[in-house]
């Protein structure tokens, strides 16, 4: 069993292995700050343009609608699932609170909170399939990646999806405002995942399942609430782009859900369960954003922008797989 999954069975606070996670974890958040800060330093060097500030802010912007749904990739992984489904939720969702709004003329604080509530159901689906049926998450979030694209598809079929109404669109307003429900569900997420009984449970179920088993936690209950959540901050992402820019499609989402997973995996989350933080995971979003601006700073096409980040993620699972059989 891993130190997060003892830590968590354990009474919080009080023991040596309590402080000695404690101590690891910030070694790890220290050594992906230091990983940003270098990559940083390389493109305000290389790159004049990439000096200002407004190149910085757009850096946390560009990030902050990813490292929502990232958040809640997070908590999935810690717990040793694995959600490909979110992007294609996120597309759901986004279409949705389209038409309430456009069609249906719903309030915007009715239409986002049916929004919030259509991706914790689609993510709680997710959960009880693969709970019920036992089929590896992989497939079974990878049927939803498929089965819930089609769904927007045909929920957005010949609709006009725009022209929302001004309380919403302050959602997106400008860099502040998805910046600071960046922060928010980050803050939220950690809370959760570190305060909470059921968040701790997550460190324990990925670290080993069947000790944990053992141990009294209902392992299937909580996997459906992880996967739920992981839907609900999904939900939220989309909500935020969409105010941002005033119309929903279903082609938004496609592969953000990898994205998310190579923010997490940077990070230092673990792919296997059990270790893992949202803090880190935000530093990965920030690694991946500044390297795609800074490289397109430098003239590189989008082309190579993903062979360097497809690169980076490869490094990053095998560096976590030498962790892991070393420990």
């Amino acid at each position: 069993m891993s130190q997060n999954s003892q830590t968590a069975m354990s009474n919080p606070g009080v023991s040596a292995g309590s402080f000695e996670v404690l101590k690891h974890n910030f070694m790890q958040i220290w050594q992906v700050l230091a990983a940003l800060a270098i990559i940083y330093l390389f493109f305000i060097i290389m790159s004049p343009p990439f000096r200002s500030f407004e190149t910085l802010l757009s850096i946390f912007a560009q990030a902050s609608i990813l490292a929502i749904l990232a958040c809640g990739t997070t908590i999935v992984l810690i717990s040793g699932g694995l959600d490909l489904s979110v992007g294609s939720i996120f597309a759901v969702v986004g279409v949705s609170v389209g038409i309430f709004m456009a069609e249906w003329g719903l309030h915007p604080a009715v239409a986002v909170l049916l929004g919030l509530g259509i991706g914790a159901a689609l993510g709680a689906l997710n959960g009880t399939i693969q709970v019920i049926t036992k089929v590896p998450a992989f497939i079974v979030t990878l049927g939803g990646l498929t089965a819930y694209k089609g769904l927007a598809e045909i929920l957005a079929s010949g609709r006009d999806l725009s022209r929302f109404p001004e309380a919403f669109k302050f959602l997106g307003t400008g860099n502040t405002v998805p910046v600071l429900i960046m922060f928010a569900a980050a803050l939220l997420t950690g809370l959760f995942l570190t305060k909470t009984r059921l968040g701790n449970r997550a460190f324990a179920i990925g670290g080993n399942e069947e000790v944990a088993r053992l141990a009294g936690v209902p392992i299937a209950k909580s996997r459906i609430y992880y996967y739920m959540l992981g839907g609900l901050l999904a939900g939220l992402a989309a909500i935020i782009e969409v105010s941002k820019l005033n119309f929903a499609m279903p082609a938004r989402g496609q592969s953000y859900e990898l994205y998310a997973i190579a923010a997490v995996v940077i990070g230092g989350t673990s792919l296997f369960g059990g270790r893992g933080g949202v803090g880190k995971t935000l530093l990965g979003m920030l690694i991946m954003q500044t390297i795609l601006v800074g490289l397109s700073y430098m003239g590189v096409g989008t082309s190579y922008q993903r062979i360097a980040i497809g690169a980076i993620i490869i490094m990053a699972v095998y560096w976590d797989v030498w962790r892991k059989s070393t420990r």
